[in-house]
């Protein structure tokens, strides 16, 4: 079925609207008027069809529904009140999935529609996959239909105080006690102690604890292991555990989530939760090892894969706020190629149709289509990694682990920007929590640390062009398919020589053009890459390490993950005008010519960021690169028109965007009036504070008559 409702609709029966239409609902419904879609078809091919589309609405609804998800005074909530409500939030939470019966794919729509992180997120997200993935088929059957349940809840517990992303030096350690068959849990110091971990402040029961695993003194390094933290009777902490909240974090993010802390004091638990898929443990203390070293990456893979989409949906949120409130807002009598001052020189100019806003905005919007199409294929990935994995096939683990570690640090990176882009786009108003885009950008910016510092993370994806670069010597037709281009480097002086296509500034609207410019800039920087970290080897005087070439790394990563967003973006919009895809994945005439626009966009804007690596060594000439920004130009230009419908078609209803000035009827300062009058300072005619600070202060000299 083909759902009607658009945020148009929406709007007319908003009880903060007049009855009266102001200008800015004027505004935003004439915006709506210039689109040549068909916002419907739009939403469907962003979500993947119209069922998905129902389902999602379904499930917002119910979270909007029901009251204990109510908004309102988030702002105010100080860091004890905000975990208590988080802790209230999640147990509704974990009823409406069971109460409704709803799959992991509606629990996550859940979680986006609350637009929080909650203690239970990661029991969900982290906990059960990790069971799932890591445990044996005994230990899934003990675990998880009690997970499933909530009989138990449990967290990740990873991140020491000291150490993070460097399994090999986490120093938690679980010593096999042969005499009673167990493992004693240490935290060898307090730097050892486990810090940062979602639902372990106050509400999980359990953890999946990552701990150095020894044997007789021999250490086997990291191994996970089911860790009962409090007692299901009382909730309190088992003797040999202390555990606790780490306190309020940056930007007042997070501040629902009980982000705890654990230390282990010789706490003993059965030799049976060390998880065992994969690696094993006899009851003899016979350790065996996994057959492929990098098995227990399954767990990282997912949530990496996760946040690309999470980050679409965030930086489509953040550019609906603000195409919709820079579409309303007026500012100055500025004649430019696009107002109305011709109609009514009574108004001020749109801050939309200001070249430079649209120039700002329009890629963004151009952003998150592409984080769309690359969070559809990157869970894809998953899921065929891990079907694989269930039957012994190893032989994509590399790629998808690399794979989802580039796009990771890339996404989040400009997920988090684009955000803040946004915020600074919509003057001094956006600086008001009543945006919304404040509560957005506290939970997406520590996106940009966890799962993986987006710096250091780029150098798994490095190491693993290396070993491609390595493969495509010796082997070139075993290199997988993401790292085909490297073939074009096999020839070095080819390479060299070649240059880009364009001839005419249409030629840049070529799919087939711009993927080749990202392909010779990645196999160039692989190469460059391969080569100085050959020549520091085979030097034997010299003094330099693999973090010498961590620059270039972050170079490599950033570049293939570009390639691979523009690549799933142009294969998507091929994909909705194939008449034989399936329905689902199909668009209008109408969407697919605007999404070629935006798929253009997004190159061509991503190549001008990065002008100067595709040009330090000759492949775009100074014409080309004229041309290259004035083909931007023009696609800017060319979406003016549809950016209200761009952002209308991700289908974000109000509760979800909280936003004052980004609500779908264009009511902007209506409802920032309306919010501000919510301010708990507001409820009484004197402050607090008066009578013992500023009475004495004015005061001081006696009384004053004026």
């Amino acid at each position: 079925m083909v759902l009607t409702t658009s945020p148009a609709s929406e709007a007319s029966s908003s009880k903060a609207s007049s009855k009266l239409p102001t200008q800015n609902k004027i505004d935003l419904a004439n915006a709506r008027k210039k689109v040549s879609f068909d916002i419907v078809d739009m939403t469907n091919y962003i979500h993947c069809g119209a069922a998905n589309v129902e389902q999602r609405r379904y499930i917002i609804d119910l979270i909007a529904k029901d009251p204990i998800f109510k908004k309102d005074d988030w702002g105010w909530l100080n860091h004890t009140d905000a975990v208590k409500r988080g802790i209230a939030m999640s147990a509704r939470l974990a009823e409406i999935k069971m109460e409704h019966d709803l799959n992991d794919l509606d629990f996550a729509t859940m979680v986006e529609a609350i637009d929080d992180p909650l203690p239970i997120i990661l029991h969900n997200g982290a906990f059960i996959p990790v069971v799932n993935s890591q445990g044996s088929d005994e230990q899934i059957e003990k675990w998880i239909p009690l997970a499933e349940k909530y009989q138990i809840i449990g967290c990740y517990a990873q991140t020491e105080l000291g150490h993070g992303s460097n399994l090999s030096r986490l120093e938690t350690t679980a010593t096999f006690i042969r005499d009673t068959d167990e493992w004693e849990i240490n935290s060898t110091s307090f730097t050892a102690a486990k810090w940062w971990i979602g639902g372990l402040g106050a509400m999980c029961t359990h953890a999946v604890v990552q701990a150095r695993l020894f044997i007789d003194g021999q250490d086997y390094g990291a191994h996970v292991f089911v860790v009962p933290l409090r007692s299901l009777e009382d909730h309190k902490t088992f003797p040999g555990i202390e555990i606790g909240d780490i306190g309020p974090k940056a930007y007042n993010g997070f501040n629902k989530m009980d982000n705890g802390f654990a230390r282990f004091n010789g706490y003993r638990i059965p030799r049976e939760n060390m998880l065992m898929r994969f690696s094993k443990v006899s009851r003899e203390g016979v350790y065996t090892k996994p057959p492929h070293a990098k098995l227990s990456y399954g767990s990282m893979v997912l949530l990496r894969s996760v946040l690309i989409k999470q980050m679409a949906l965030y930086l489509s949120r953040a550019t609906t706020v603000a195409t919709r409130y820079l579409t309303v807002r007026r500012q100055f009598n500025n004649p430019t190629s696009r107002n109305d001052l011709d109609v009514n020189p009574n108004l001020e100019t749109q801050v939309i149709n200001y070249p430079m806003v649209q120039n700002r905005l329009f890629p963004m919007i151009a952003q998150a289509y592409a984080l769309y199409a690359a969070g559809s294929c990157m869970m894809e990935m998953y899921i065929n990694l891990m079907t694989g994995l269930s039957s012994g096939n190893i032989d994509t683990l590399g790629e998808v682990h690399a794979m989802s570690s580039a796009l990771k640090s890339y996404c989040t990176t400009i997920g988090a920007a684009g955000t803040e882009e946004c915020r600074k786009l919509m003057g001094g108003h956006g600086f008001s929590y009543f945006t919304g885009l404040a509560h957005l950008f506290a939970s997406i910016v520590p996106s940009n640390t966890y799962e993986g510092d987006n710096y250091v993370l780029t150098q798994q994806m490095a190491r693993y062009l290396l070993k491609e670069v390595k493969t495509a010597r010796s082997n070139p037709e075993n290199v997988t398919p993401f790292s085909r281009y490297l073939l074009r480097g096999l020839n070095k002086s080819a390479l060299s020589r070649e240059t880009c296509a364009v001839a005419q500034p249409q030629d840049w609207l070529k799919p087939e053009v711009q993927l080749a410019a990202f392909e010779h800039r990645c196999a160039r920087l692989a190469y460059e890459l391969s080569d100085n970290v050959d020549a520091a080897e085979g030097d034997k005087e010299s003094n330099a390490f693999w973090s010498d070439h961590n620059i270039e790394c972050y170079r490599i990563s950033h570049a293939h993950a570009q390639y691979v967003l523009v690549l799933w973006f142009i294969q998507s919009i091929e994909t909705a005008q194939d008449p034989e895809a399936d329905e689902e994945r199909r668009a209008q005439p109408e969407s697919v010519r605007v999404l070629q626009k935006l798929s253009n966009l997004h190159a061509l804007h991503t190549i001008q960021q990065n002008l100067a690596d595709f040009v330090e060594d000759g492949y775009l000439n100074p014409a080309q690169c004229q041309s290259l920004r004035a083909q931007v130009k023009d696609l800017v230009t060319s979406l003016a028109d549809e950016a209200v419908g761009l952002v209308d078609a991700f289908d974000h209803p109000d509760f979800l965007l909280n936003s004052a000035l980004g609500a779908s009827d264009g009511d902007a300062y209506k409802r920032l009036w309306d919010k501000a009058q919510s301010e708990p300072l507001n409820q009484r005619q004197v402050c607090d504070g008066y009578e013992e600070y500023i009475r004495p202060l004015l005061k001081r000299h006696g009384d004053l008559k004026l």
